[in-house]
């Protein structure tokens, strides 16, 4: 994984931040494949931790109070959370009206614009783009 600033976090924080992107990864009924892979690949880091790993097993299956869990991040974690929520959301070929819902209070608590949310949802497609890119260059790609 490349660097990121998820590495920052606290425990709380994290456990936070993990939840609510779970949360997002299931809001659409369930983990799909990619849904899973990618939530493992950014909680992954996270994982070092070993508080993190132990709490985030226990509360598997609990009801989730979101609020509580936005009101635990940092300015800079509830921003983190809202690109990599977006990015959870468009992993299985679609943003659904949960996520959408989950994207716009993510992005409220962080008091993004509009107009930075559409630079969000732009990352997440040319980051699709590229890492498309690579296996058109290994002739991987049904293109």
């Amino acid at each position: 994984m490349l660097p990121d600033k998820l590495l920052e976090m606290d425990t709380d924080e994290a456990i936070s931040y993990a939840t609510i992107l779970a949360v997002a990864a299931t809001c659409d009924g369930g983990f799909s494949p990619e849904e899973m892979s990618a939530y493992e690949s950014r909680v992954a880091s996270l994982l070092y931790q070993r508080d993190v790993r132990k709490r985030l097993s226990e509360i598997v299956g609990e009801q989730i109070d979101i609020d509580l869990h936005l009101n635990a991040l940092s300015p800079n974690g509830i921003k983190l959370l809202l690109r990599d929520t977006i990015l959870m959301a468009a992993c299985d070929g679609e943003y659904t009206d949960e996520e959408m819902k989950l994207i716009k209070r993510v992005a409220q608590k962080a008091g993004v614009d509009d107009e930075t949310l559409n630079q969000l949802y732009l990352w997440v497609l040319e980051g699709w783009g590229w890492f498309g890119r690579g296996h058109q260059i290994l002739g991987m790609s049904d293109d």
